[in-house]
């Protein structure tokens, strides 16, 4: 139904790639991992035994792909504690603030990282006015080629809540702005001696110990060597054909949207066009109860803070996903969102979903539409029949939302033949219902759709090859 910052709230592909490609590596100090060891190696401090590490690795998964704050990780961090009985160094908050902190800017500087590949220089920006590092702050305004041997010990983060910056630039835009190459200030190399093992290490000034690289460089480092003997096993989060999602219910989060979703492209390659287009366009999914989604309801004001982090959109707005009559509304979004809005109960739980009931609907739509007697829509059907009911429901509606939004980017067109041959009586309504509805039926059961009329099947295969 289409309805007329955080660096932590950022789930970009890359960052989210980054993350996920680490190896999880048990460790007494964060030092134990130098430099860019910490690159493909992900430690909490102290954190030994294999289920506590992947208890924090999810969450910090979580946090990056479904820009979590840190209000949420700090809960979930206690949670964890108290599960393992796990002794840690520090206040809670404080060590929960530290995790959060520097595996989401790190995870967020990586993607930058391998985004300014696309450009010939890069300038360096201080971003800490409140509290400047003066070397840090003597480094602002560098324009350097991206070649440049600074970047490889200067790239941020370059210590503990470092906020610097990098942008890119192209010639044409320092020629325009009146920039030129500017070098930085001679380094000067400290030397900084670790206590646990006497190690001397040589250091840039003015970076903390073990933040002197860039992220996303590949070197196989000695330490990991070590200590991957004794890794744990990693925790590996399902293919993300949804890079991102903010969910209220944790049984329909993002994981488990994508391990359901894996099932799926498993059948039907179609979702790997439908990954291609939620990367290329940016667009977000919400996935919350009916509460939450009315604009009068306490729990929709208490969401706010969270959503606006995750959809990063101008304004404060609680109309981004609130909607009049929630209770007779199953999802809706605009041409005006880059996001879907779908609604989800508190026992919604995607791994419920059987596959097959899915699929199985769009020919069970077809063959009614034959008999005369048109079902209202896809999601009626798997809530009416399926046994995967509300669960499979609220995915088939995520998909009817995810049309809309794949018609809008490609021009709101026409449908290739009239409203009345649709294969549901809600698909007839108007032409942006009769996109969304046959373009659900399209990835989940393209070849029935194919048999029922090949027009509309390669008229979908065409509209999404264009809009990527």
């Amino acid at each position: 139904m289409p309805a007329s910052a955080r660096y932590g709230s950022l789930p970009f592909k890359e960052a989210i790639s980054f993350f996920q490609n680490k190896l999880n590596m048990p460790s007494e100090r964060w030092l134990d991992v130098w430099r860019d060891g910490h690159n493909s190696g992900f430690m909490v401090a102290g954190a030994l035994k294999d289920d506590l590490l992947n208890d924090f690795r999810k969450a910090v998964d979580s946090a990056i792909a479904e820009g979590k704050s840190i209000g949420w990780f700090k809960k979930e961090f206690k949670t964890i504690v108290a599960k393992h009985g796990w002794s840690h160094t520090g206040e809670a908050n404080w060590r929960a603030k530290v995790i959060y902190d520097t595996n989401m800017r790190q995870s967020y500087n990586a993607g930058r990282f391998e985004q300014l590949q696309h450009f010939e220089f890069w300038e360096y920006q201080h971003g800490d006015s409140m509290h400047p590092r003066p070397m840090h702050l003597s480094w602002h305004g560098t324009v350097l080629p991206k070649a440049h041997d600074f970047w490889q010990t200067h790239f941020p983060q370059n210590g503990w809540g470092c906020k610097c910056k990098v942008r890119g630039r192209t010639a044409n835009q320092l020629e325009r702005q009146g920039k030129k190459v500017k070098l930085p200030p001679k380094a000067e190399i400290t030397e900084w001696t670790d206590k646990a093992t006497g190690e001397v290490h040589k250091i840039p000034k003015g970076i903390d110990p073990g933040f002197d690289y860039a992220p996303q460089k590949i070197v196989v480092k000695q330490q990991q060597k070590k200590l991957s003997v004794e890794k744990a096993k990693p925790f590996e989060p399902p293919q993300r054909i949804a890079p991102t999602a903010f969910s209220t219910v944790k049984g329909a989060d993002v994981h488990s949207l994508n391990t359901k979703l894996t099932d799926f492209k498993t059948a039907k390659p179609q979702f790997e066009q439908l990954n291609q287009f939620l990367v290329k366009h940016d667009v977000k999914t919400l996935l919350i109860k009916q509460s939450e989604m009315g604009f009068a309801n306490k729990a929709s004001k208490n969401l706010l803070p969270q959503v606006m982090g995750y959809l990063k959109v101008g304004g404060y707005s609680r109309a981004y996903y609130t909607i009049n009559n929630a209770k007779r509304c199953n999802g809706f979004t605009s041409k005006s969102f880059s996001h879907v809005v779908v609604k989800v109960k508190s026992t919604t739980q995607f791994t419920k979903v059987k596959t097959n009931e899915l699929i199985n609907a769009v020919e069970g739509a077809i063959l009614q539409k034959q008999a005369g007697k048109t079902e209202w829509s896809l999601s009626h059907i798997v809530r009416t029949y399926a046994d995967s009911a509300e669960h499979g429901g609220a995915i088939v509606t995520w998909l009817h939302e995810l049309g809309h939004q794949v018609h809008f980017k490609a021009g709101s067109k026409s449908p290739p033949v009239s409203l009345s041959h649709s294969i549901s009586r809600y698909g007839s309504t108007n032409s942006y219902e009769w996109h969304a509805e046959h373009f659900a039926a399209w990835l989940l059961n393209r070849e029935a759709l194919a048999q029922w009329d090949n027009t509309v099947a390669e008229y979908f295969d065409k509209l999404m090859a264009g809009v990527l």
